[in-house]
């Protein structure tokens, strides 16, 4: 290879790798729950999960929070390193709603993030949180 082949190589590898940097960025999820209180929604009593937190749900995120949305009724949110794990929990949630109806929970992903809401929160203000994630992630 001559000289300008080698500079044009490493002139693509650098730009190629700012791309994907830029196409990488990870959303804290801080910045999720700024959006959510920007749109008027309640985060009461934030915190970070600990182990008593997830109860015998699997462990997997990087990062969760958890806050009151109404009423001593709980959300919690959930930034996973794969997507994997992200679907392991899922599942976890919604087949725990399957057995019995008292331990239905609102549940939906979006990129790595998942939302976990108590079921006895209406649909309509699930949906609110729905879209302001969905704000924010896009």
């Amino acid at each position: 290879m001559g000289y300008f082949s080698v500079k044009k190589l490493l002139c693509l590898l650098l730009a190629s790798f700012l791309v994907l940097s830029a196409c990488g960025k990870t959303i804290e999820p801080s910045k999720v729950i700024t959006g959510f209180k920007d749109d008027g929604l309640t985060v009461k009593n934030l915190k970070d999960m600990n182990i008593e937190d997830y109860g015998p749900a699997p462990m997997k995120a990087e990062k969760a929070k958890m806050f009151e949305v109404k009423d001593g009724k709980h959300a919690r949110l959930f930034m996973f390193a794969s997507d994997d794990d992200l679907q392991e929990t899922k599942k976890y949630y919604d087949e725990l709603g399957k057995s019995s109806t008292i331990l239905y929970s609102h549940t939906y992903k979006k990129n790595n993030y998942l939302l976990q809401m108590n079921g006895e929160i209406d649909e309509r203000t699930f949906n609110k949180y729905k879209k302001s994630l969905n704000k924010t992630l896009n």
